[in-house]
């Protein structure tokens, strides 16, 4: 695509669009016109409420959840199916067994059907018909983008889609680069920093770089930390990969005997069974958002798990049981 450039400076000129996203707030009957809060609300608020209902069970809503809950709170998460659905149900599963130890209240498989708000107290309503009750009601159902009030169809560019499609140097059209949650790569802010260093030097002429999201990492930042990379293994059997799974408890692990309390995780590997290479993992505890890291590498590099059995790693870190997690991969 032909860049413009400066007769002034030489430098090249472009249009960059980074709109972000706005929380997806559904039509529940009764909710519009009551003061819900979305994220933006709770993290600016300056008081705990006595009770709190979470309508959403993805990262934004567990980690306000736990936040409040730890705080004083009352809580009561609703989830149409479980808890963070896009990873592997394992960290579902073990962080609403952390919820019930905490006092958080997890409804799964829930859907609220109506919202009545009396001046103190949200009352809302699921699909069995039983009322849930608290001063505040957190909306965390997603994110959107209203591409329309962008005016991209100016560029030619569909304003009626649901996101930007980029190539992989962010351009979108001609003199326009998008980057961050409008291309579909990731709602992350890493992500849109990433992408933003590609369309900065390709709109300067100077640019090698292309981008690539087969290692695209997501922390969410609950005790444990739930941090996860590439393919679930339900997304690498779905893609038609011959799946091969490796899987290691932390507590199992000499740092995590060492830590003792509040040392629940595991540690999982995704492996393309015929290429020896890993498409995804999960690192689920005390440190899960930092050990993740060795993974993330290991997934963007595509470095053969063969060669990650040679490796030596720290003793007793909590890296090391990534080397028990490959030796289960070995042996399944």
């Amino acid at each position: 695509m032909p860049i413009s450039k400066s007769s002034e400076n030489g430098q090249g000129r472009g249009i960059v669009l980074n709109p972000g996203t706005a929380p997806a707030v559904p039509p529940l009957p009764g909710l519009e016109g009551t003061p819900y809060w979305t994220n933006r609300e709770a993290v600016a608020t300056t008081e705990v409420p006595r009770s709190l209902i979470v309508l959403g069970g993805g990262p934004v809503g567990v980690e306000f959840a736990q936040i409040f809950a730890r705080f004083g709170a009352r809580v009561s998460v609703v989830v149409p199916r479980r808890l963070l659905p896009q990873d592997e149900p394992q960290a579902g599963e073990l962080l609403a067994k952390t919820f019930a130890e905490e006092g958080i209240t997890v409804r799964g498989g829930a859907r609220g059907t109506g919202v009545g708000y009396d001046g103190r107290e949200f009352t809302l309503t699921l699909d069995d018909g039983e009322p849930l009750r608290a001063e505040r009601l957190l909306v965390a159902t997603g994110r959107r983008t209203d591409l329309a009030a962008l005016g991209i169809g100016a560029v030619g560019l569909d304003e009626a889609a649901k996101s930007i499609p980029v190539d992989n140097r962010m351009r979108a059209a001609e003199g326009v680069w998008a980057i961050g949650d409008v291309t579909g790569a990731g709602a992350f802010t890493h992500v849109s920093m990433y992408q933003a260093r590609i369309a900065a030097h390709d709109i300067l002429g100077d640019g090698t770089e292309v981008a690539h999201y087969r290692a695209v990492p997501r922390v969410t930042f609950t005790d444990p930390e739930v941090g996860a990379v590439g393919m679930t293994e339900e997304q690498a059997r779905a893609a038609g990969l011959r799946v091969r799974i490796g899987c290691t408890e932390v507590p199992s692990s000499v740092r995590g005997w060492i830590h003792q309390a509040g040392n629940a995780g595991f540690i999982k590997l995704v492996e393309d069974a015929d290429r020896g290479v890993l498409v995804g993992a999960c690192s689920m505890g005390p440190q899960g958002g930092e050990v993740l890291g060795a993974l993330a590498v290991a997934v963007h590099a595509q470095v053969p798990t063969a060669r990650l059995r040679e490796m030596i790693l720290a003793y007793p870190s909590f890296h090391r049981a990534i080397e028990s997690a490959l030796d289960a991969l070995a042996s399944g």
